[in-house]
């Protein structure tokens, strides 16, 4: 079995797990007929980590795009009230009774980046708009189909490279180039190597320490700042790629 059929077997056990089976189902069932949802990123990005290298950052969430419903459509017409907040992404965060994983949904057409490069909505500019070449795995729970941009053969090579930069801001970038780093321990390809040490500014880098401190605690914070430090005291990505820091895969 190849590592893309092992990687669609893996994808399609983990969403009929019946908790997420059932979501999946309420969500089919609750939106405008011919709609499709894409489960996408983070998720997938770790079942494939596991299936080439046996272990995985946990997986907290699930990311759903979905797409071809009309302008007027609104997800809080469909989930319960006291069930999902809305995300700074343009979606909301569902937290099904039964599940024990939060599900990030969003409409394709009010998804941020979509909105603020003026994108149409469909599969070809959303997997454009993934900030990083292993989160570019898209699954099409409804007809069982995997799409991928170079994001097999990026995390077999455990690398950490950009797929756009089209972000809403420079601290969103590099707040998720620092997470990731700590979390899957990837190694950065020459063009993250040189954002985090030249372009990483010190307002950014404040911002950043911000974000990590309230959401996950002074330690680890500390942990991902020092791993930048290190990034940062090679000369050259030659230098870098000669010497690289150990992984830290720090949530495995």
């Amino acid at each position: 079995m190849t590592g893309e059929q092992s990687t669609e077997r893996k994808i399609a056990d983990f969403v009929s797990q019946q908790p997420i089976r059932e979501a999946l189902d309420y969500l089919i069932d609750s939106l405008p007929e011919g709609a499709v949802i894409y489960l996408v990123g983070g998720a997938i990005r770790n079942l494939i980590i596991e299936v080439f290298h046996g272990r995985s950052p946990p997986i907290d969430d699930i990311d759903l795009f979905v797409s071809v419903v009309s302008d007027d459509f609104h997800l809080a017409e469909i989930l319960p009230d006291d069930r999902f907040i809305i995300t700074d992404i343009g979606g909301v965060r569902w937290r099904p009774a039964r599940s024990t994983y939060d599900i990030d949904i969003c409409l394709l057409q009010d998804f941020i980046i979509i909105k603020k490069y003026h994108l149409a909505p469909v599969l070809q500019n959303l997997i454009g708009a993934i900030d990083f070449t292993m989160n570019t795995v898209v699954y099409d729970i409804c007809n069982q189909k995997l799409y991928e941009r170079n994001a097999l053969a990026d995390i077999q090579k455990r690398l950490l490279a950009f797929n756009t930069r089209k972000l809403y801001t420079k601290t969103a970038i590099a707040y998720r180039t620092l997470l990731l780093r700590y979390k899957t321990g990837f190694a950065l390809s020459q063009d993250v190597f040189y954002f985090v040490k030249q372009l990483i500014d010190l307002d950014t880098l404040m911002a950043v320490k911000q974000i990590l401190s309230t959401r996950f605690g002074k330690d680890r914070m500390h942990v991902i700042l020092d791993d930048y430090d290190r990034i940062c005291s090679f000369c050259s990505f030659d230098d870098y790629s000669r010497h690289a820091p150990e992984a830290l895969a720090g949530d495995i």
